[in-house]
């Protein structure tokens, strides 16, 4: 097992020490997740007795001056227009590949050269500078991508060979997104009764309390912080579900059907490793929240016509979705090891670490093709779910929308957010966790898939003579 901790005892799925890893930040997740939990049951109660009324397609539940009943309704609908468009993203990568491959990867440079385009027009000097060198090096590197495209094409084939005999995994990967989604929606509902409990002109700030926007500020803060850790974990969870899944299907003996791994890869998740998979979540959640504050900044600068600031936090955003996308292509391979071994997320970072030196730029190439498809399908979902919002708001015409334009942009980009969520959720369990898991078990013990499927094992070997050589 080359890519088991130092010291390790036992077998895969099997460690010889059974203990609770990274008890600290299971702890802390628990006390934020009951804080939010309390939170939203408290302003929910004050918010259902303050008579607020709406319903769907009405604007009567907007008279009061902040969010409301409308907006919460809104946002429920998003989360379901969400979900059924994941779903059907996922249908497509899966009967057409290929072509979902080609076309993203040809989309991403289209974007990036749009997007410089777009600043020069606008005379963002600053920001087109740096998008113009992002252009430059998605052109450079297309041509390296598609060279790797057979490969990832070989792998996501295989991985939905695998799920015919565990079609498991289809169910836990929606079984996440639903929880996702149903997450999101109740963050959204606490979100409204937040400004309605502590907004000024919230219908439920008559029933005692302090009100104020500094007590806004630091609940929508709060409530930024427990959403985003919170879904970040739901996802880890399942990621790390179905990745033990494929893990066992790949490592069982021939004839051994490893059954019941989904579900014993799900008891592990929520119970030994839940702490080492809160971990890793809480560091994507902080970079959630940095990007999304700085979203909100640029609007806000943009708005105000600061286009210095505005560009400023352009970049700033810019740089930081870097860091973020390195950070979550680690995070994945240490999940991957965490699934496999029940390490603990240091000792599964390091041994992550001694695969990235030994195979960094090839399991790069794989996870940018499989990423970039998610990535955008996510996108395109989030923007359709932007859009249905959008489209909402003005067919209904709620009434705080007039007194106060700018909820317009924080309703917007909130659903846009949950799309994008409740896509990644759906994309990453599904098809991402089952070829990075392949990648990492084929440069671990090569020889098992050409004791399992000699066929398969030739083509793979040709498109990546590497393969042959395991890790140290």
């Amino acid at each position: 097992m080359p890519l088991a901790p130092n010291g390790y005892e036992g077998e895969r799925f099997k460690p010889a020490k059974v203990r609770l890893r990274d008890p600290i930040f299971l702890v802390l997740w628990l006390v934020v997740f009951g804080g939010f939990v309390g939170l939203s049951v408290y302003c929910l109660r004050e918010y259902s007795i303050s008579g607020v009324q709406g319903g769907i397609g009405d604007s009567t539940g907007g008279s009061s001056g902040t969010l409301n009943q409308h907006t919460a309704i809104l946002l429920t609908l998003s989360c379901a227009v969400a979900l059924v468009f994941s779903i059907l993203y996922l249908i497509l990568v899966r009967v057409a590949t290929r072509f979902i491959l080609e076309l993203t990867l040809i989309l991403s440079v289209i974007f990036n050269i749009g997007y410089a385009v777009y600043l020069w027009i606008e005379k963002f000097w600053s920001a087109a500078i740096i998008f113009t060198l992002f252009a430059i090096l998605s052109i450079v590197s297309y041509f390296f991508m598609r060279s790797r495209i057979p490969l990832t094409r070989l792998l996501l084939k295989t991985v939905i060979d695998a799920t015919k005999s565990h079609p498991s995994v289809y169910f836990w990967a929606l079984l996440g997104t639903v929880i996702q989604a149903f997450f999101s929606i109740w963050t959204a509902w606490t979100l409204v009764s937040v400004y309605q409990r502590f907004s000024p002109s919230g219908a439920a700030s008559s029933t005692g309390g302090n009100t104020g926007s500094g007590a806004v500020t630091g609940l929508i803060v709060f409530i930024g912080v427990a959403y985003y850790w919170t879904s970040e974990l739901i996802k880890a969870v399942f990621f790390t579900t179905i990745a033990g899944t494929f893990g066992a299907w790949y490592y069982a003996l021939p004839g051994d059907k490893a059954r019941g791994a989904s579900i014993k890869s799900f008891g592990r998740a929520i119970s030994l490793s839940l702490g080492s998979l809160a971990f890793g979540s809480l560091i994507i959640a902080l970079l959630d929240l940095l990007r999304a504050v700085l979203s909100i900044v640029q609007s806000s600068e943009a708005a105000g016509g600061d286009m210095v600031g505005a560009a400023i936090a352009c970049v700033a955003n810019c740089l930081l979705g870097c860091v973020q996308w390195a950070v979550e292509l680690f995070n994945k391979y240490a999940y991957i090891n965490i699934a496999l071994y029940g390490n603990s997320y240091i000792k599964a970072a390091k041994e992550t670490w001694r695969l990235v030196k030994d195979r960094g730029i090839d399991a790069i190439a794989q996870d940018c093709l499989t990423g970039i498809v998610f990535s955008f399908g996510s996108v395109i979902v989030g923007v359709i779910t932007g859009i249905f919002a959008y489209v909402y708001l003005k067919r209904t015409d709620p009434t705080y929308i007039n007194d106060q334009s700018s909820y317009i942009s924080v309703i917007l980009l909130v659903a846009v957010a949950m799309g994008i969520q409740i896509c990644l959720s759906l994309g990453d369990g599904a098809i991402n966790s089952g070829t990075s898991t392949l990648f990492v078990a084929l440069a671990e013990d090569p020889y098992i898939l050409q004791q399992k499927n000699p066929e398969l094992f030739e083509m793979i070997r040709r498109t990546y003579p590497r393969v042959m050589q395991a890790v140290a």
